[in-house]
């Protein structure tokens, strides 16, 4: 990430937090799209040379400094990516085409058409990548969308329409029925019918009364009410909904850091590669022939740039933390996507995560309505479940065996908690702890991954890795299985990418394919990667009680 806020992938496209700069940067690229294609159409037709060289001038150092741009962006944070690949090929053919313009008189064959089409096709693919990307980071625009953008308040005894950034800790709001609630806050009078189902995936209105808390962005079905704001801006439940997406969509993940290691690698082992394939051609294969060596080599740059590679794995990571915020499930970051990936072991604390966490008349602590088949699609992802409580023997086995657990630990003390974890740990188990109060953390700062309920502690949801907002447990499986579908995904599309790789560059070492039959495989690898990572978007959601 750079200092204006943009992802930088390894392609080279960004992607702008600000919706508005997103869609900036998109119509950026489309007219030079449209500036390169143009100038390119005209060089079809069997123009005069120097009017040739003057078309080949404005694309080169018009649409075709985007590249030489990111290239000097990349240098500067040291770091080489396939933008340098292209700006070597594509002025390789400028240069070599130039130098026959104004030095032979006969038989002269030139590359700027194939310059042309090379700028319009990788300009294409990053638009194809950019619009791509952009939906990705829907979820989170969906998420802000929800915040109303006035709100009334009761300032002096009068009633007030303000926009909701001018809203204060402390101010009292009005809500009326069919409105969609500006603030978090704590009711003062009155009650209403809130749908928290965009932002917490419950379907089922919820009864707010005095002194109950409601989340800003939520609607307001029925019931008037006026309350008190505890949390706005930056500190509203919505804004750190959607910073944690952005933080899940921006952050490098490890597996994505050893893919920039490779890319890192593999660019300037191209460029050497590159010229020996030259120096074959030029003194062996085809001696003295400047064109065919500069052609081959130009398309061995263009069709071994790393754009699938760089591509890979943040494709399918964005999209998955994308689709999990729209499910209802919040990954803190990248990490915690891949910390998923391996989990074998679930852990649920009794009280407040397999529990209401509260005493009813003639119940001792009722159970989620969705726990038993939480626990059930758990297992049938194959996962080894346990529960574990400070509770005493008789309780915690009731409680588990409710909800289908075999595996219990009773009488826990909380200090001891998080040496139950190393335990299983130490059996070579991959475990993930869910569990909502401070006594939980220790435990969930040992596990290899950490879920949260949102209606828990902060303690639990700082040391989570990803947190469930609207506390429903079923959300636990969804989360493993998203997760373990990214993980399919990030393997395939790495696996496309190094056999593209393998295949396409000794084919375009022999010279059977010029640089704009490069570009088009390149561009068409790159955009299946983005269109198979998409797919993601469809993993389904569990039901209201946590069914799969």
């Amino acid at each position: 990430m750079d200092n204006s806020g943009s992802v930088i992938l390894g392609c080279g496209c960004e992607v702008y937090g600000d919706e508005a700069e997103e869609l900036k940067q998109r119509f950026r690229l489309l007219r030079l799209l449209i500036i390169s294609t143009a100038l390119s159409m005209p060089l079809l037709w069997d123009l005069p040379p120097h009017f040739q060289f003057v078309l080949a001038t404005a694309l080169q150092f018009g649409p075709g400094q985007y590249f030489v741009r990111n290239t000097i962006r990349g240098l500067k944070n040291r770091t080489v990516g396939m933008d340098l690949l292209v700006v070597l090929s594509t002025t390789a053919i400028y240069a070599y085409s130039t130098v026959v313009v104004f030095t032979v008189t006969e038989n002269i064959k030139l590359y700027y058409l194939c310059d042309g089409v090379l700028i319009s096709l990788l300009l294409f693919g990053r638009y194809l990548e950019s619009v791509a990307i952009y939906q990705s980071g829907e979820a989170v625009r969906s998420l802000l969308r929800l915040q109303p953008r006035t709100a009334i308040v009761l300032r002096n005894g009068k009633e007030t329409e303000i926009d909701v950034a001018e809203i204060v800790s402390g101010d009292t709001i009005l809500l009326c029925p069919g409105e969609r609630i500006p603030a978090d806050g704590t009711i003062l009078e009155g009650s209403c019918l809130v749908d928290e189902s965009l932002l917490t995936g419950e379907s089922i209105p919820v009864e707010k009364y005095p002194g109950d808390s409601i989340t800003g962005g939520t609607l307001n079905r029925e019931g008037k009410v006026t309350y008190t704001a505890t949390s706005v801006g930056e500190d509203s439940t919505l804004q750190q909904m959607a910073a944690f997406v952005r933080r899940a969509q921006s952050e490098k993940a490890p597996v994505q850091r050893f893919a920039d290691r490779i890319a890192s690698i593999f660019v300037p082992s191209v460029i050497v590669l590159a010229a020996l394939i030259f120096a074959l051609w030029f003194f062996q294969l085809a001696p003295g022939d400047w064109g065919k060596a500069v052609s081959t080599v130009c398309g061995v740059l263009v069709i071994a740039c790393p754009c699938a590679l760089g591509l890979a794995t943040p494709a399918a990571l964005m999209t998955a933390s994308g689709r999990a915020a729209e499910l209802g499930i919040l990954f803190k970051d990248a990490s915690a996507i891949e910390k998923a990936w391996g989990v074998d072991t679930v852990v649920f604390d009794k009280t407040g995560t397999l529990t209401e966490g509260r005493v009813e008349p003639g119940v001792l602590d009722p159970l989620r309505k969705d726990a038993r088949n939480a626990v059930d699609a758990c297992r049938a992802l194959g996962l080894d479940v346990w529960m574990i409580s400070g509770d005493k023997e008789e309780t915690a086995r009731r409680i588990a065996g409710e909800c289908g657990i075999e595996h219990v630990l009773f009488e826990v003390k909380p200090e001891e908690k998080a040496a139950q974890i190393t335990r299983l740990k130490r059996k070579g188990s991959r475990v993930a702890m869910v569990g909502d109060g401070i006594n939980d953390a220790p435990a969930m700062a040992e596990a290899d991954l950490a879920i949260a309920m949102g209606t828990g502690t902060d303690v639990a949801i700082e040391c989570a890795d990803a947190v469930l907002p609207g506390g429903r447990i079923g959300r636990v499986p969804q989360a493993l299985r998203l997760a373990g579908a990214a993980r399919r995904t990030v393997r395939q599309n790495l696996g496309w990418a190094l056999f593209y790789n393998l295949i396409c560059i000794p084919v375009a070492a022999c010279g059977i394919v010029n640089p704009s039959i490069a570009a088009a495989a390149m561009t068409l690898s790159s955009n299946g990667i983005l269109l198979h990572s998409m797919q993601l978007n469809k993993v389904e959601a569990a039901d209201e009680n946590g069914k799969l």
